[in-house]
């Protein structure tokens, strides 16, 4: 009987411990319920959330980061599935950053922001001076998903399209599930 504690049981508490400690500290898997990120991301994909990156450097622009949605992303997208579930969407603006987004194309500082395959969206912020072009608050991020005309994303939340940088979780790494997307996230 000591034996089989020893070579079984033993192993097996130890395992799943370390699983429970480096999904709470380290990497997160989350499944993706909707079509926002495609193509990068499809709906049901499952990723794994490095949970540890931005404790050693800067979140950047072009990151793909998952994130707790502000109160303003839960009242403007009812139903879309949100609500308590962790968000996946791309980061197109930081502090400081001012951004519009007029006739399908995403200005960043006046420069176009260009994401590789990404749908153009269907909406705009009018801007009809420069007091009305957002400008991201200290501490928080404009974001976007690549799939924009079918993504509840910074564009669509009213009346703050922010996101707190504290209730960033972590990027999105990789795609592990279904097996026949396995691929990192970029």
């Amino acid at each position: 009987m000591r034996r089989a504690i020893k070579d079984i049981v033993l192993p097996v508490a130890v395992a799943i411990v370390l699983a429970f400690v480096i999904q709470a500290a380290v990497a997160k898997p989350y499944e993706i319920p909707t079509a926002s990120m495609e193509p990068t991301i499809q709906s049901d994909d499952r990723i794994i959330a490095n949970r540890v990156i931005y404790r050693v450097r800067d979140i950047e622009r072009g990151d793909i980061i998952v994130f707790d949605p502000p109160q303003s992303a839960i009242r403007s997208c009812p139903g879309d599935g949100s609500g308590d579930i962790p968000v996946v969407k791309r980061v197109i603006g930081l502090p400081g950053d001012k951004i519009t987004v007029m006739n399908g194309m995403t200005f960043v500082n006046g420069e176009p922001d260009v994401v590789a395959d990404s749908a153009r969206p269907d909406y705009s912020i009018p801007a009809s001076g420069p007091d009305s072009v957002p400008v991201v608050p200290e501490d928080s991020l404009f974001v976007l998903g690549d799939n924009r005309p079918d993504s509840c994303d910074s564009s669509r939340w009213d009346p703050d399209p922010f996101v707190p940088q504290d209730s960033v979780i972590g990027q999105a790494e990789m795609i592990y599930w279904p097996l026949n997307n396995i691929a990192f996230v970029d």
